[in-house]
């Protein structure tokens, strides 16, 4: 998890920054990330994470999942048709 000292649009901004080089590095050494922020999304949520996780110290802004990629490419998933899930616009 990445977290800040205060909340304000500059943390905001560091922990971006902070995100960009950890993802970096991981993939340099082979590691696959995986941000997620809908967690944080969740006023009661992220309360418990900023203090039951991190100890009321410090404001989340992400949690990242890393781990080993797989050896080889997973097979794409079934996606459904476009037609299926778009409606189009009426004309006049």
């Amino acid at each position: 998890m990445l977290g800040t000292a205060s909340d304000d649009t500059l943390s905001q901004l560091r922990a971006g920054e902070a995100l960009s080089a950890v993802t970096l590095h991981a993939t340099s050494v082979g590691l696959a990330s995986c941000p997620l922020s809908q967690v944080l999304e969740i006023d009661a949520t992220r309360r418990s994470l900023r203090d039951d996780v991190l100890g009321g110290a410090m404001s989340p802004q992400v949690v990242l999942r890393l781990g080993w990629a797989p050896p080889v490419p997973l097979p794409a998933t079934p996606r459904r048709r476009v037609r299926d899930v778009i409606e189009p616009f009426p004309t006049r």
